[in-house]
């Protein structure tokens, strides 16, 4: 089943790729002028990884190997169909592949799902698959398979950079404009990637309720935008064990806002401020985390570099014995470019300083610097990398994980082609050198991107 799947993988990418330029290639003006159009979004990604890996960390792992190289691929195409102003019907896939990858589909068992949950492997899931009706009523209406994304995707964010996508939801979302902002509520279920069943056939991740506002406050306020946000969370499967190894579900809810200004005479600001509460098996939860950033980009200079330093902190549990889980859980947020471009940590227990610098030397080449030094909020808490295997809980490994400098560059090509390609390097310090190893890791990875849209219908 496997190398029927791989093999018709490689067929449609050849076909897309050699397909007759008279069918032309349409941005996402043309393709939804159209009554129906199609679309097609490709990835190759090659990454090695030396002394880590998608679960452990060093050069003895439980699971895996220590230095592994590996292809992923990604194909996704679909359809948009508009036969008036009100409706638009979206049918879409997505098919995720792995290629001498070292860690095993059992090693992604998620006990709390009881299901897999693979971040490499998908077999032909449906992707923004829904039917969204506009302009009938005062808000608009999406039912089915969709991404939701907000902001700078810390608090909702669907995590692209994994080869699955790390959150896919199935809801239903009305979201309401006016002038200077929106204001959007949802009820939904976030998609299981378990590769041996479709995803429609089971049971969901987490379900949820919220909503989410976009703002714009008055230019006396410097024209800064506010987006207040709220939702729960919940899996109702007593699979959760409390601290005093009572069993029961996961029910939190989160509450926050975010506050920002880009490009004020060349200065950005941003803050982000989320506080979760609620049950945990036994437990009562007691938990947040919050996001600064301040930035300037120097228009003067070659390049018009731009500067920026951040901070993230995600609380954590400081005694493991008193029934309050203060580990903060990162709510649906991504975390493949905020917390390290390694992967190494999560929006959890967790004090980040960073510096980036970006630049962008052509139209079409650009590039990414950023430098890390990573902290445990608590020391007696575990790493977010897995926090099962990597915990202290007496306190005494301190709470300094380690530094990590990443390095990417993106070209974009004409006709929808972009690569990318980049570098990172992680130096352990205390913490990591005594619960798991210290060798010093190193990531490589190069990705081809191709995206193509047509219209077939006016």
């Amino acid at each position: 089943m496997r190398s029927t799947l791989t093999g018709g993988f490689v067929l449609v990418v050849l076909s897309l790729i050699l397909m007759p330029v008279g069918y032309g290639h349409a941005g996402k003006k043309g393709a939804k002028e159209s009554k129906l159009s199609a679309w097609t979004n490709i990835r190759f990604r090659y990454e090695y990884q030396d002394d880590f890996n998608g679960k452990f960390y060093g050069d003895e792992p439980k699971a895996g190997k220590s230095n592994d190289g590996f292809l992923l691929g990604r194909f996704r195409f679909g359809f948009h169909y508009y036969p008036n102003e009100i409706i638009h019907l979206s049918v879409g896939t997505q098919h995720s592949e792995a290629w001498d990858l070292a860690l095993k589909e059992s090693d992604y068992y998620n006990s709390t799902f009881g299901r897999y949950q693979n971040p490499y492997e998908d077999d032909w899931e449906p992707f923004n698959t829904y039917l969204e009706i506009k302009k009938l009523l005062p808000f608009s209406i999406k039912a089915g398979r969709q991404i939701i994304s907000y902001g700078n995707k810390r608090i909702y964010g669907p995590g692209q950079w994994g080869n699955t996508g790390r959150w896919q939801w199935d809801a239903v979302l009305l979201h309401y404009a006016f002038e200077g902002g929106f204001l959007d509520a949802y009820y939904g279920a976030t998609k299981v990637h378990d590769p041996s069943h479709l995803s429609w056939d089971h049971n969901h991740g987490f379900e949820s309720v919220g909503f989410y506002g976009h703002f714009k406050l008055p230019e006396s306020l410097l024209g800064m935008r506010v987006e207040p946000f709220s939702m729960t969370k919940v899996n109702d499967h007593d699979r959760y064990t409390g601290e005093d190894g009572q069993v029961g579900d996961f029910d939190a809810y989160y509450f926050g806002a975010r506050i920002f200004r880009m490009g004020y005479n060349g200065f950005d600001f941003d803050f982000t401020l989320i506080k979760e509460e609620g049950d945990r098996a036994s437990d009562d939860i007691d938990a947040y985390g919050y996001h600064c950033l301040l930035g300037y980009r120097f228009k003067e200079i070659c390049f018009k570099p731009r500067v920026t330093l951040e901070y993230s902190y995600a609380s954590g549990d400081s005694d493991p014995t008193d029934g309050t889980l203060e580990t903060f859980d990162g709510a649906f947020g991504a975390k493949d470019k905020m917390y390290g471009r390694i992967n190494l940590f999560a929006w959890q227990n967790l004090r980040d300083a960073q510096v980036n610098l970006e630049l962008k030397p052509r139209k079409w080449l650009s590039f990414t610097g950023g430098y890390h030094q990573f902290w445990l909020a608590e020391e007696e808490d575990g790493w977010s990398l897995n926090p099962k295997a990597y915990r202290d809980k007496t306190g005494n490994s301190g709470d300094k994980v380690g530094r990590e400098l990443d390095l990417i560059f993106k070209l974009d090509f004409p006709k929808g082609h972009e690569v990318q390609f980049g570098y990172g390097h992680f130096w352990p310090d205390e913490f990591a050198k005594n619960v798991a190893s210290d060798e010093e890791a190193n990531w490589v990875f190069l990705q081809w991107m191709y995206r193509f849209s047509c219209g077939i219908l006016d």
